[in-house]
């Protein structure tokens, strides 16, 4: 799922490349023809074919995170409209932003699931601070689950196998910014099977540096690493083999 914001980002810089009017464009997500993505604070909606952008939220909050549903016709993002980060669901066509969740403090959004569920990360758990968990959360209902890994802050299911890649640790925990960290909590990619009793697999325990926001695309595993001291895009199989630097 994660991978179509790569290939959003590339997409919406190359259709404003000839824009007069530059701007700051961030958190793309790519569905067939249109990209959303946040621009002065708010969400826009892009259609690659026609190149006609429109905005989507005129909120004095900034929202953020944006991702599309499996069927594109909802668009779930993070915004802090009653105080603290929270998840709100609007139609692609434009409306009204519904909340779901209601967790009353970070708020991480990861994907739509093909069933139809939001998978974010927070960190409500009790616990020492940086404790973050995986829920899913049914927009319609509101019914939230809580993944059963422990510290994952970042996560991306596979549909194909039901398998979900997570983050643990990181500097993203601490919002730090240092430069080849290399201590206990740098970030490390762990696979497990949703539904099993079996333990999750480290995935990063040979590779020397921070890893997070991981993405899966077939049975390649893409990631974001500070190896060398700047993030950069890696890539590896999904069993953790055979990892390379893209960038």
């Amino acid at each position: 799922m994660k991978k179509r914001t790569i290939v959003g980002m590339s997409l919406l810089l190359m259709s404003f490349h000839s824009m007069a009017k530059s701007g700051y464009y961030r958190d793309p997500d790519l569905h067939d023809n249109q990209v959303v993505f946040t621009a002065e604070g708010d969400l826009w909606l892009h259609d690659m074919k026609s190149a006609a952008t429109r905005r989507l939220t005129t909120n004095l909050a900034q929202e953020q995170q944006a991702v599309f549903s499996t069927d594109g016709t909802q668009i779930a993002f993070t915004a802090s409209y009653e105080g603290a980060t929270e998840v709100y669901v609007i139609p692609t066509a434009g409306g009204l932003a519904r909340r779901v969740t209601f967790e009353n403090s970070y708020v991480y959004l990861q994907q739509w699931t093909r069933d139809g569920k939001l998978l974010y990360s927070t960190n409500t758990r009790v616990g020492p601070t940086g404790n973050w968990s995986l829920k899913q959360v049914d927009p319609v209902t509101l019914n939230t689950e809580e993944v059963p890994v422990a510290d994952a802050i970042e996560g991306a299911i596979d549909e194909a196998s039901d398998t979900l890649y997570f983050t643990q640790f990181g500097l993203q925990v601490s919002r730090d910014n240092a430069r080849y960290y290399r201590g206990g909590a740098q970030g490390e990619l762990w696979r497990y099977k949703l539904g099993s009793q079996t333990e999750a697999l480290l995935l990063t325990d040979a590779h020397d540096a921070s890893a997070r926001e991981p993405m899966v695309a077939g049975d390649k595993l893409y990631f974001v690493s500070n190896q060398n001291g700047n993030d950069n895009l890696w890539v590896m199989s999904a069993s953790g083999k055979n990892a390379k630097a893209l960038t």
